[in-house]
């Protein structure tokens, strides 16, 4: 260990200091705030940790973690880890062997391999520079590590700007001489010459006397020492030893700090920590937000952890897994390093961000990725997973292929910690000045978990994707106790209906155009629907009503809940109700809590109160965005009020209880699921970790009240609490470096929970979306209206441009009559693994050994002496 982790035995009673101080600010304000007649008052998260500089003691001897499954070391000459699996022998390395000899890398592309992380700042203008550990910590020296808890800290100081040094840069004359009474002669006489001593009765020409007691107050009760600016580094270093000796600690240090306001560097500096533990067939690898620091002029926007861990070289074969939609496969060397690189972001766009277009609306719904090495494990191949434990909602997975910047393949998460956006600061200037949080969420943190997986685990017969998708199904259920067992729902065909009762359309009432809704299905008409669904022999659909109360389908605010006129009473709402429970079925009210269509005096909506804001402090309102332009439609659409996370939670109670008062006891979220946001207000910020946590909490205590919830897109979580999850992606969403998609969701969650991918009549290819739904072993989901889709003209609505119920409902019975045939039974079965037999054709195999080959080519493919056609699929049940 340095002699330098004197900075440690500090930081209690330096965070006990600043923790007192926030404290009393906090009561202070927050008395101001009541007195000043605010609704509510949360001090701003302010970044007040001062950078620690670390320094290597240069001791070789290497840290190890161990346990059943796994060994861990750590080699401190440059921070790497090498994790080996025990039943294997594999080992999975942080940075490439040899990783600063790559003939392919670019310099900038050399340090990244040989680092730990790297991380991304920005200054006032949004300009900033990715700096790796390696170039920055490693080779400077400036890192520390220990043994704690079972674990190994790493403690790293990244920046170009020179360190610390723990000694006074200033004190009062009477000090500095006890200090100088302690020192050897020798050295005393070095320590006096890095001083200068300063006194307001003999100034020199150049001292400035204000700044002089500006930042040395104690020169008005006499003369101090203050540090040269001449001295060298090597100077400091001799002189802080020489104080170390002499009993100086880092108490004294921040004592003596807090007594100066010295001029702070202008150059960025940072300092984290990296823990690594391990537990039980996993590594955890751990980044307390606490722990990070930099100076306020420079905000660390972006880490990158473990950037190529296990990465492939160009001479192995294997692939990268990325969790794009489905899930997809990303082949080592493939050649397409002329693409883009994979950057996927977690749970999609984060709401709280303004973004001027939408062209892509790409989404990862779980925190997973992953690599396989066919050459690993003496040829038999093995798999390195990576699950984000905590702080996914930060995180982005970043994946590449050889021969772009370096020889390797690799794939890792990076998370945005800070975040910022342009602030327009006058109509006048084109000046841009960037505006970004006031600090980073406390308490919180970034956890992943690195799961080796080989042949030779007893735990997980499985490699690949497949072993993978199996590993995470069991991770959920620890993780959710939840989803242990099978809902006897999925003794069935999961079969989802949505039934559009209203939408929005300008009209004419006295020539004066008004919003009003436009009928498409009235209660009674969606009630001969569901009857019809029983007629025909449906079990339990779980019918979903779109467009069923307050005005349409953008409906207003949802504190209240009021059905439409044109569509019915409330008798014919109870009757609708009742022929979905006499069906055997499940009836959801569907609604929007997220983004607010209306702000009228009678929806008790207050823009300054209840709406979520940017970093730039604006109101989060916006437009829909254009399908041909991609942008705002500001001249043809309804701007719609994104709510905070507080208020959101308010309006499910409220709706929960009004709706409650019609018969409504289950809610389909149309937006809780598949898509989340931070809110940004300066003065009560909510992350996107504290409002996931939000969502999940009040998931889970409506599902503990009896609640049955519907879903879409089925974010990692909001999973457990489902009743059924629909449009689930059941393909990958075409990224170009991407090589095939791959049904890992539905691996993992097949048998634990009921899902559905798009409306199939919806769908862009309708078979496609079949062998899609076969391959994943998933249900059946249908969008119907009762009127003709012309009518929709002159709408916003043109995603239901298929929906009318005479023209499909009977190719989809015929559907479901197939599906029932072919399936029933196998819903609460696991899927234990799935393969490709060619390009474009797959086999499925379930827990009771059921086999369902997909052939999606356009060519025949036999299979165990079976010619199964293009574009079809055979069920092979014991073998036949």
């Amino acid at each position: 260990m340095s002699r330098y982790s004197i900075i440690h035995s500090g930081k209690a009673l330096q965070r006990l200091g600043r923790g007192i101080a926030r404290y009393a600010l906090t009561t202070i304000l927050c008395v101001l705030c009541v007195l000043g007649g605010f609704v509510s008052c949360k001090a701003e998260r302010i970044n007040e940790k001062p950078v620690s500089w670390y320094q290597w003691s240069e001791d070789t001897k290497e840290l190890s973690l161990e346990n059943s499954a796994l060994h861990l070391r750590f080699l401190p000459t440059t921070a790497e880890i090498i994790l080996t699996e025990k039943s294997s022998g594999v080992e999975w390395r942080s940075n490439p062997i040899n990783a600063a000899n790559d003939s392919g890398a670019d310099f900038v592309t050399k340090q990244l391999l040989q680092s730990q992380f790297s991380l991304l700042y920005g200054d006032k203008t949004g300009v900033g520079q990715t700096l790796a550990s390696y170039q920055y910590s490693i080779q400077k020296t400036t890192y520390d590590y220990e043994l704690v808890d079972n674990g190994i800290n790493v403690y790293y100081t990244v920046s170009d700007a020179a360190r610390n040094y723990y000694f006074p840069a200033c004190l009062p004359e009477e000090e500095m001489l006890a200090w100088l009474e302690k020192m050897p002669v020798a050295e005393r006489s070095l320590v006096e010459s890095s001083f200068r001593i300063a006194d307001l009765k003999n100034l020199r020409k150049d001292d400035n006397r204000d700044l002089l007691i500006t930042y040395y107050p104690d020169i008005e009760h006499g003369p101090v020492y203050i540090l040269r600016d001449t001295i060298r580094d090597f100077m400091k270093e001799s002189v802080e030893k020489t104080f170390h000796e002499a009993g100086y600690t880092m108490d004294n240090y921040l004592e003596d700090s807090a007594r100066y306001t010295l001029p702070e560097s202008d150059k960025p500096a940072f300092s984290l920590t990296i823990r690594y533990t391990l537990d039980n067939n996993a590594l955890v690898v751990t980044v307390p937000f606490d722990e990070i620091a930099y100076r306020s002029s420079y905000p660390v926007t972006r880490i990158n952890l473990l950037p190529f861990f296990g990465a492939g070289g160009k001479d192995e074969n294997g692939y990268i897994f990325v969790p794009d939609g489905s899930g997809a496969i990303i082949n080592f060397n493939n050649g397409k390093q002329n693409q883009i690189a994979y950057v996927n972001n977690m749970y999609g766009w984060d709401t709280g961000m303004f973004r001027a277009a939408v062209i892509n609306d790409n989404k990862a719904p779980y925190p997973v990725f992953g690599l396989h090495n066919d050459g690993a494990d003496n040829g038999n191949g093995a798999s390195l997973m990576g699950i984000i434990d905590e702080g996914s909602s930060y995180a982005q997975v970043r994946a590449d292929v050889s021969g772009r910047n370096c020889s390797y393949n690799s794939v890792s998460a990076q998370f945005t910690i800070v975040h910022g956006a342009t602030m327009a600061i006058s109509n006048r200037s084109d000046k841009a000045v960037f505006m970004y949080e006031g600090g980073l969420p406390p308490g919180e943190k970034i956890v992943v978990r690195y799961y080796p997986l080989s042949k030779n685990n007893a735990a997980n017969q499985n490699t690949g994707y497949t072993g993978m998708a199996k590993l995470y199904r069991s991770y959920l259920q620890n993780k959710y106790p939840e989803l242990q067992a099978s809902p006897a729902s999925l003794q069935n065909v999961p079969i989802a209906v949505e039934l559009v009762g209203a939408v929005n359309k300008i009209q004419h009432r006295l020539g004066i155009p008004m919003d009003l809704p436009l009928k498409l299905t009235t209660y009674k008409e969606s009630t001969e629907m569901v009857q019809k669904f029983a007629e025909l022999g449906w079990k339990s659909p779980q019918v979903k009503l779109l467009g069923w109360f307050n005005k349409a389908y953008d409906h207003d605010v949802p504190r209240t809940v009021k059905l439409i006129g044109p569509l019915g009473n409330k008798k014919d709402f109870s009757q609708l109700q009742k022929a979905v429970d006499d069906a055997g079925g499940t009836f959801y009210g569907e609604a929007d809590f997220l983004y607010m269509h209306s702000n009228t005096a009678t929806d008790g909506l207050n823009l300054y109160r209840d709406i979520a804001r940017y970093v730039t402090r604006e109101r989060m309102e916006a437009y829909p965005y254009s399908y041909v332009w991609f942008g705002e439609r500001k001249q043809w659409g309804k701007m719609f009020y994104q709510a905070r996370p507080a208020y959101m939670m308010q309006l499910i109670d409220s709706f929960n209880k009004n709706a409650g008062k019609l018969g409504v006891q289950n809610i389909a979220f149309r937006t809780i699921g598949s898509k989340l946001g931070a809110d940004y207000n300066e003065r009560r910020p909510v992350s996107r970790e504290e409002n996931m946590n939000m969502q999940a909490e009040k998931l889970a205590s409506l599902k503990e009240q009896g609640k049955k919830l519907l879903v879409a897109a089925g974010f990692q979580y909001s999973v457990p609490y489902a009743s059924i999850i629909t449009d689930m992606a059941e393909s990958d969403q075409g990224y170009g470096i991407t090589d095939y998609s791959v049904p890992f969701y539905q691996i993992a969650l097949h048998g634990l929970v009921p899902f559905t991918g798009k409306a199939i009549n919806l769908a862009e290819d309708y078979t496609d979306n079949i062998l899609n739904s076969v391959e994943g072993g998933a249900g059946l989901y249908f969008s119907f209206m009762k009127e003709d889709v012309s009518i929709l003209q002159e709408t916003r609505y043109r995603q239901f441009y298929a929906n009318t119920f005479d023209k499909w409902i009977n190719d989809a019975d015929v559907l479901y009559k197939k599906f029932a045939d072919d399936f029933s039974g196998l819903y609460d079965k696991t899927i234990e693994a799935h393969q490709f037999l060619a390009p474009d054709v797959t086999v499925t195999l379930y827990s009771d050994g059921t086999e369902v080959m997909v052939n999606s080519s356009l060519d025949s493919f036999q299979y165990k002496g079976r010619d199964v056609a293009a574009k079809s699929y055979t069920v092979f049940r014991g073998g036949k």
